[in-house]
């Protein structure tokens, strides 16, 4: 695998993503099969994009927060109904398009979003429309308890929208127990709210927010043991679940490959540096603040000196920042200018979390391997236009 990366890296350049869309297909029959009969797997795609074309055809839905993401699934020609459209800056014209393509749901993040879809619903060729309802966790997503309410009674009065459930969502790398006590509340919540209003529905669109395990060798087994507690939870429960997930799918599906550009050490403070082509603009694993934690990490050595040379190294992107540290203290035998280094379990958010434009560098391509072929979705591109 390690001479076919570097043969990647001599076509492609560095840096370079590569996403594995047989792993992630994998990893999502794995999921489905951990979970149980009532419960509908949702991939959030703002996780990683680039996987979708990959994932369109399996029998799960898609969450998009953005009209650009709207557009990436139009793009992949994915089923609209397999398409459920959040974001809390939805416009009449966003509701308006996502109505007429007939996405299977629409996300209600405020009354405004409400008076949106009844416009919409008014004016344009009648269909019936589903809508889940956020509920807020206290922060700028979703609605109170009374603009629920509220909101409810309006969509009485509407025979073409149907209320499919409550969406809740809170953050990620969630504790178990934090999961069990919030799937308590939600379930308590929706039943007070069906009795008061009279308006009955069976699914609760959930983010349980899974935590992925970036920086130990057993993350893996780790990961799916919270994923049998999580589904022993709802097992058994009267409601439906539509469970969305990001970055719990899609972290193992990829790789980052960035090479060695230089060596440096400042003897005073007894440091070695490495600097590498890429850095934090590409790089971002969660809860790995300033580089303190390891994630795992690859070594591919073009040439091998005499002996082993084992030292440890600070990691340094390309950035002219202080702040482009990646990794404190990795231990490394004889690194040498034009090695490769493969950060794993990269495939969530880094290719779309990262500062790109700063300092104008370029974009790393993007590869997605089928099996064992590699089809490039993106070339290198520069920014330099971009901030001129």
């Amino acid at each position: 695998m390690n001479s076919e990366l570097s043969l990647l890296v001599e076509k492609y350049g560095s840096p370079l993503y590569i996403f594995d869309a047989q792993n992630a297909i994998n990893r999502i029959h794995k999921i489905q099969k951990e979970l149980g009969c009532n419960v509908k797997l949702c991939y959030a795609i703002k996780a990683n994009a680039f996987l979708l074309k990959a994932l369109k055809d399996e029998d799960i839905l898609f969450e998009v927060c953005s009209p650009g993401e709207l557009s990436i699934c139009q793009k992949y020609k994915v089923a609209p109904e397999k398409i459920v459209f959040s974001g809390v800056c939805k416009t009449e014209d966003d509701v308006r398009r996502a109505y007429k393509m007939g996405v299977n749901t629409i996300t209600l993040e405020s009354k405004a979003h409400l008076e949106y879809l009844l416009s919409v619903v008014g004016t344009e060729e009648y269909h019936s429309q589903d809508v889940i309802i956020r509920l807020t966790s206290g922060n700028q997503f979703g609605m109170s308890e009374s603009d629920i309410y509220e909101c409810i009674e309006k969509i009485k009065e509407c025979s073409n929208i149907k209320i499919r459930g409550i969406h809740f969502f809170t953050g990620t790398q969630k504790k178990i127990k934090k999961i069990s006590e919030e799937i308590t509340f939600i379930e308590s919540f929706c039943t007070e709210l069906q009795e008061k209003t009279g308006v009955f529905f069976d699914s609760i669109e959930y983010g349980p927010g899974l935590g992925y395990d970036y920086f130990s060798i057993s993350g893996e087994s780790l990961n799916f043991e919270n994923l049998k507690e999580f589904s022993a939870l709802i097992k058994n429960s009267k409601y439906n679940y539509v469970i969305e997930l990001g970055r719990f799918i899609a972290s193992p599906c990829g790789k980052y490959c960035t090479r060695i550009m230089d060596i440096k050490t400042d003897e005073e403070a007894n440091n070695k540096y490495i600097i590498i082509d890429g850095g934090i603009n590409h790089i971002n694993y969660y809860g790995q603040m300033m580089g303190m934690k390891t994630p795992k990490i690859d070594h591919i050595a073009y040439t091998r000196l005499n002996g082993a040379d084992i030292g440890d190294y600070t990691i340094a992107g390309s950035l002219c920042t202080t702040a482009d540290i990646v990794i404190r203290k990795l231990s490394l035998s004889s690194p040498a200018v034009g090695d490769i280094l493969v950060f794993n379990d990269i495939g969530a958010y880094s290719v779309t979390e990262g500062i790109y434009l700063f300092l104008s560098h370029p974009l790393p391509a993007i590869l997605l391997k089928n099996n064992d072929s590699y089809e490039l979705l993106r070339n290198s591109m520069e920014t330099f236009s971009f901030n001129s």
